[in-house]
């Protein structure tokens, strides 16, 4: 009989072919498409979630901070431009004690300022106006509630609500706001409310001055961003819910007892 001779098994095939390989990189690439947005989405809103948390921890530094002064809140003193008024008396040195070492209250996550000094983890440049002075904090106060830039003050000391006593209704009064990353306000500690006047072009200037869509949308249209208020709860509202108007806002103290958007 023939002998028989052993057959060898057929060697198995290593790897992929071309088309398999190809396969795997579109299913790859389709579930990043659809992935990367919910990351992103879940980021934005940890983010703007830890912003209103720092919101609330300076309204709360803000309420110790008057108890412990016969009302009297915390002062802006950081103005636009590149002049320091005593940088010392502004509400970001005084409402150090009250934090509880919470020292990123000052800084939003959300706040993507060129103007950090490299010292803070920025990108070192100076706010405008200055060769040396950097931005110190993400947010400022509504300059209504200011000693220092009252508006309403200015005109008539009798009406400069510096203090928790002298606000009509401090649950619908703004006091803390996100300020503008940019530009000429983004080394303040303050808004100039005065200025915004009436109708669709009141947004146009805010947005110089605050960051109105730090959390959504933009300043022309759907903008949100965090704020907190006079009686110490915080929220995420839209720019024309808080403001309307010369006659119809939430920043004016004397408007805002009877402002409903």
């Amino acid at each position: 009989m023939p002998c028989n001779f052993l057959q060898r098994a057929p060697a198995r095939r290593a790897g992929f072919t071309l088309v398999e390989l190809l396969a795997v990189i579109a299913i790859i690439a389709l579930l990043a498409g659809l992935l990367v947005p919910v990351i992103a989405s879940s980021t934005r809103a940890a983010r703007t979630s830890a912003c209103l948390a720092n919101v609330r921890a300076l309204q709360m530094a803000h309420l110790a901070y008057a108890e412990a002064h016969k009302g009297f809140l915390a002062d802006a003193r950081l103005p636009h431009g590149g002049a320091d008024l005593g940088s010392a008396e502004s509400f970001v040195t005084t409402l150090q004690p009250f934090l509880d070492g919470q020292l990123q209250a000052m800084r939003s996550p959300l706040d993507t300022s060129p103007h950090w000094s490299r010292e803070m983890d920025g990108q070192g440049v100076p706010v405008p106006g200055s060769r040396s002075r950097f931005r110190q904090t993400s947010y400022g106060i509504n300059n209504h509630l200011s000693r220092e830039f009252s508006a309403l003050g200015a005109l008539d000391a009798a009406r400069i609500t510096d203090r928790i006593s002298r606000i009509p209704n401090p649950a619908m009064t703004v006091h803390t706001v996100c300020m503008a990353t940019t530009g000429d306000f983004a080394g303040a500690d303050h808004p100039h409310v005065e200025e915004w006047g009436e109708g669709a072009a009141s947004a146009s200037i805010a947005r110089t001055q605050l960051s109105i869509a730090s959390v959504a949308g933009t300043p022309a249209s759907d903008a949100r961003s965090n704020y907190g208020f006079a009686d110490g709860h915080v929220a995420t509202e839209m720019f024309g819910r808080v403001y309307a108007g010369e006659q119809a806002n939430a920043f004016d103290p004397f408007v805002a007892r009877t402002f409903r958007p």
